[in-house]
């Protein structure tokens, strides 16, 4: 007997909110401890099963693939329904299949389900084993099984075949909870004790529950010649991570009954022995044994070899043929149309790389992504130019994969793809964000819901987060403790402070508040929860639920293996990233009425254009931040090159050369070959392809030696550099004029220079179909400038956005109207007038009565009664259509007042045929008025009243009084939240209150510039505010304002006063209200 055990009943954090411990910190000490195996039975879950799989395999450790899974007992309850003898007697006769289809929709409509949820381990015995495995959490988390948890029925259980090992778990088990449950019937009780290969005892030495049920499990082990194995339920590596784990689930108000009785620590094998020794629930022979079992489950395991050969999709038997086929269709199609001309190199590049393709074994890759950005552009879905290297590939060129031309651009071919590289090919696309998921659905129906699945991508709290939960713990903690909330250490705006210190100064904080900080490194980082990754998506040649593990969650299949385990296995992912830029391309042509834009129809050296693009930095892809604008201004581009050499300087990695280059200060390099080589660049190194085209060029490398090379260099893999240091400096020599000598030490100085930048050097090939990008969108908002910033508009992320865009209408003399009847969409629209702002994002209102109204653009009304005749047809309520109202929307009726008083009148009048005489006055329609309409009168009512009749003439004698300015803030405010109306001859000095933060000390004011429309905030301390209060919604007249220097703590305290010590910040301010005058209306002050 070994005197040693596997841990096979143990939670990680990917059995979230269970467990802070890393699998990783569990298999060290396995290791340590001289286990042979070890297994995470994660709560109906495999997350993350190959990194741990060969973490394991990596530390000399068995890995056992299991999981804890739920068990219920039925789907789907269904209440006793008593059904009528009439019911039965009606169905006498019928067609018996018939009667029990209704009989079964009556029972579906009253069906609910329990949550009963038992624990269950099961174990793979063999690769048969795993897939089934595999499938049945699958099929656990499928929403007719999800309930709370994920689960899978009694009888699926019962049907697990023998290449599963069954163990019963721990007290949440069916052997220890179902028979006390309200609907036990001991004949699936007997059932289940038989279906179990192992009954689980466990060794928590002060828990009474689990002494019985060990006993139970002990004498139905004799009973039904079922073995014991000792399992450990292991929630924490030690007692420190153990009281992290109990903080995380205070924060999260998790809580589990008796578990402070349960020790769920890692133990060795002493330790477990021990504690069933102090235990003393059963015979320790007995004990020994099924510790012993668990080394002999581990040794009943099959291990199995992860496949790591490239899986990519399988479209046809004979890709190969036609992949060349397509190659040659769509190469003759493009001289037809004239998009290229003939030219010999076409064919030798596409022979090139076709060769590298078949090595490789990227022809079905290849092909399925040439189908794929095909059908996007057959249904309206623009893709960007190119993303990534494959801008070098003049395959995915002709097959309109990417829309570069590497003839025309220059971009290389060796850095996306060379025949001796190991990593699966990779194409990113960029697609209209609204669009992505078309492509996803197109994809899983193409090639099935089996072969398909979205990546796993797992959740974990940042420092700050666990700030915040160590926060909740604790303040829940103390005020358990303590009788008042008042002084809770531990508040909300205790942590808060205690987060922007540690922003300040981490190690000195983690000092100042132990309590805290205690738990800290035990939780930061700790997986807490699992979702789907933004932008992948698998296609295989081999089904994923049975070979890889899959889950469902929100409609959606998604692997059980993260990112970085797919690249291990090599399933291919492709990436569809939703780019803002490529939408806003997309709508503006719509808007414009012209196809979305291909290179070959583009004049990519209108100077027009670039000269507009330096005029603000609005819109253009790469370029709206404050420092890279600038930048681009210094550069001054006039062509696309130009655009990516600016791009590649702003990123962190070009500040080396950033200054020089955007001077336009030319770069010397060691020799005359390189200065020319580096041209373009202005003799900068810049690009990870001015490498290979060194190494090639000049040196008479090889495409894919050459991109070995430049892969070498950058990860310091000196030794294959070395290698081909020979070959670099014999082709360097034989290129050069220079004697030998001279000549070698050039390349050896500039073979240094490329190790020294291989760190921060940018890709041209992406970062040339990025730069088409941003060209593009100056090339739109220079020729389509209402319908760019429309667009823009439309997509805006935010209020910055949206303030950005308007400025740039502004600065284009292009009117952004307020919303208006027959102009304005659910989204911002424009005409040959301007701009015209959309309903759909005001509260309460929504694209279908957007749509609905704007469908009435061509009626012709007579009055505003006949519009609401109209909009009575429509599904337009009255809060909605007092909004609109407010927000003077059907302006052209008349005045917002009169139009409300309308309003109304029309709900007292319209579609009434009588009125009560005595009725009339309280309703201010005058009795001569109303007879005129009336087809009968008689001393107490009116009857056949023409009610549209009587509304227009009253309507003509509505009093009111015209809306100001006041009013229309009032109303604005009332339905945005915000006021958006301006008076450009209102006196500069008037401000409209739009908001009032007040705290104990400070308050804070929101002020809108009346003639301007620009909002700024101004401070008050409270005491002065109170003396000299205003409201929201009232006009000042601002006499001065004082200019102070922002402050921020030093860190200090005054040993006088106990207070905060603060010191200003320069450059920047905030201002200080001092004096003004409230106002009634906008007449100028004297």
């Amino acid at each position: 007997m070994e005197k040693n055990f596997v841990c096979y009943h143990l939670h990680t954090e990917d059995s979230l909110l269970d467990s802070c411990t890393n699998h990783k910190l569990y298999t060290d000490k396995a290791a340590e401890l001289g286990q042979k195996a070890i297994g995470f039975s994660e709560h109906g879950n495999i997350y993350n099963w190959i990194e741990k799989k060969m973490y394991a395999n990596s530390k000399g450790l068995k890995y056992i693939h299991e999981c804890e899974v739920y068990l219920t007992e039925s789907l789907y309850h269904y209440p006793d329904i008593d059904i009528p003898d009439e019911w039965y007697e009606a169905h006498l006769g019928c067609n018996p299949e018939e009667v029990q289809a209704e009989l079964d929709e009556i029972l579906d409509e009253k069906k609910y389900k329990i949550r009963d949820n038992y624990h269950t381990i099961l174990i793979a015995k063999n690769y048969e084993g795993f897939k089934e495995l595999n499938l049945l959490i699958d099929k656990s988390t499928q929403p007719d099984h999800f309930y709370y948890k994920p689960r899978i029925t009694f009888d699926e259980f019962f049907a697990i075949s023998d290449n599963i090992i069954k163990i019963s778990a721990c007290l949440a088990s069916p052997l220890s909870k179902y028979p006390s449950s309200e609907n036990a019937d001991r004949r699936i009780y007997d059932k289940l004790l038989r279906a179990y290969d192992y009954y689980e005892i466990q060794p928590h030495v002060k828990s009474q529950d689990q002494v019985k049920y060990n006993q139970m499990l002990y004498e139905a082990s004799k009973q039904y010649g079922k073995p014991l194995i000792a399992g450990t339920d292991t929630h924490s590596l030690n007692k420190y991570k153990a009281e992290c784990r109990s903080v995380l689930q205070k924060a999260k108000k998790i809580a589990y009954a008796d578990e402070d009785t349960f020790d769920l620590t890692y133990k060795s094998y002493d330790e477990l022995v021990n504690m069933f020794k102090q235990q003393a629930s059963l015979p320790m022979d007995i004990v020994l044994e099924a510790i012993e079992n668990t080394n002999k489950v581990a040794d009943i395991v099959e291990d199995f070899e992860l496949d790591t050969s490239f899986k990519y999709p399988v479209l046809y038997n004979n890709e190969e043929a036609v992949f060349k086929k397509r190659i040659n269709d769509m190469y003759n199609d493009k001289i037809k149309k004239g998009i290229i001309k003939p030219d010999p190199r076409y064919k030798q590049m596409v022979n090139e790389e076709m060769r590298v393709f078949k090595k490789i074994g990227m022809v079905g890759f290849m092909l399925f992504m040439s189908e794929l950005v095909c059908w996007c552009w057959e249904n309206n879905i623009p893709v960007g130019f190119c993303r990534g290297s494959v801008g070098g590939s003049m395959i995915a060129y002709l097959t309109d994969i990417i829309d570069v031309n590497p003839l025309v651009w220059n971009t290389r071919f060796s850095r996306f793809a060379n025949e001796s590289r190991k990593e699966i090919g990779d194409i990113d696309l960029d697609i209209a964000p609204s669009q992505r998921h078309l492509v996803y659905e197109h994809i899983i129906e193409e090639y099935g819901v089996d072969k398909t699945a979205y990546v796993l991508a797992m959740g974990t709290i940042s420092d700050k987060g666990t700030i915040d939960e160590i926060g909740r713990a604790l303040a829940d903690r103390w005020a358990e403790e303590n009788s008042t909330v008042k002084d809770n250490p531990y508040s909300l705006d205790n942590i808060v402070r205690i987060k922007k210190e540690y922003e300040e100064n981490p190690e000195e904080i983690k000092k100042k508040y132990p309590s805290i900080f205690y738990y800290f490194d035990g939780l930061v980082n700790t997986t807490v929860s699992q979702s789907m990754h933004p932008a992948g998506i698998i296609v295989s040649p081999v089904t994923l639920p049975d070979n890889y593990g899959t889950f469902w969650n929100d409609g959606k299949r998604i692997l059980t293996i993260n990112m970085e385990e797919i690249h291990e296995v090599s399933l291919v992912k492709y990436d569809l990233l939703g780019l803002k830029n490529i939408e806003i391309i997309k709508d503006t042509c719509e808007l414009a009425h012209i196809p979305y834009p291909k290179s070959y129809t583009v004049n990519w050296n209108d100077q027009d254009v670039w000269n507009h693009i330096t005029d603000s930095p609005v819109g253009i892809f790469q370029f709206e931040s404050k420092f890279a604008f600038d930048s681009l201004k210094k550069f001054h581009c006039h062509q696309v090159n130009d655009l990516s050499l600016v791009n590649a300087s702003i990123r962190p990695s070009g500040e080396s050369y950033r200054d020089r280059l955007l001077a336009h200060e030319p770069n010397k390099n060691p020799s005359e070959l390189i200065d020319d080589l580096l041209a373009d660049n202005h003799g900068y190194l810049v690009f990870q392809e001015d490498v290979i085209a060194f190494l090639q060029n000049i040196c008479g490398l090889s495409g894919s030696e050459a991109d070995n090379v430049r892969r070498a260099i950058g990860r310091k893999q000196m030794d294959r550099l070395q290698a081909a240091l020979p070959q670099i400096l014999e082709g360097y020599c034989n290129k050069s004029k220079k004697p030998r000598a001279e000549a070698e030490n050039e390349a050896k100085t500039f073979l240094q220079i490329i190790e020294d930048a291989s760190s921060y050097m940018f890709g041209y090939n992406h970062s040339t179909g990025y730069s088409m990008i941003g060209y593009m969108c100056g090339y739109l908002r220079y020729y389509y400038p209402k319908e760019f910033i429309t667009a823009y508009l439309n997509n805006a992320n935010n209020d910055d956005d949206i303030t950005m865009g308007t400025q740039l209408a502004e600065s284009m003399n292009i009117k952004i109207h307020p919303i208006k009847f027959r102009h304005s969409t659910a989204k911002y629209s424009c005409d040959e007038s301007g701009i015209y702002k959309g309903i759909e994002s005001i509260k309460f209102l929504n694209d279908k009565v957007a749509d609905e109204l704007y469908d009435l653009r061509g009626y012709v009304f007579d009055s505003f009664v006949d519009l609401l005749i109209k909009l009575k047809e429509l599904s337009i309520n009255s809060r909605q259509l007092d909004i609109l109202i407010k927000l003077d929307f059907f302006n052209e009726f008349g005045d917002i007042n009169l139009l409300l008083k309308q309003v109304d009148l029309f709900g007292k009048i319209y579609g009434k045929k009588q009125f009560k005489k005595s009725k009339l006055e309280d309703m201010k329609i005058p009795l001569d008025i109303a007879e005129k309409y009336a087809k009968k009168v008689t001393d107490k009512t009116l009857t056949g009243v023409d009610t549209n009749g009587l509304l227009k003439e009253m309507v003509k004698n509505i009093k009111y009084t015209n809306v100001n300015i006041l009013d229309h803030f009032t109303y604005e405010k009332e339905c945005l939240g915000y006021v958006t109306t301006i008076q450009p001859s209102a006196n500069k000095r008037l401000y409209y209150v739009s908001d009032i933060n007040s705290t104990k000390y400070l308050t804070t004011i929101s002020l809108y510039e009346i003639y301007s429309g620009k909002t700024r905030q101004v401070k008050m301390w409270t005491s002065q505010y109170s003396k000299d209060r205003f409201e929201v919604g009232q006009i000042l007249y601002i006499i001065s304002l004082e200019k102070k220097n922002k402050k921020e703590p030093t860190g200090e305290i005054n040993p006088v006063t106990g207070k905060k010590i603060y010191k200003d910040i320069p450059d920047k301010f905030e201002y200080w209200l001092k004096k003004f005058i409230i106002k009634d209306d906008l007449e100028e002050e004297e």
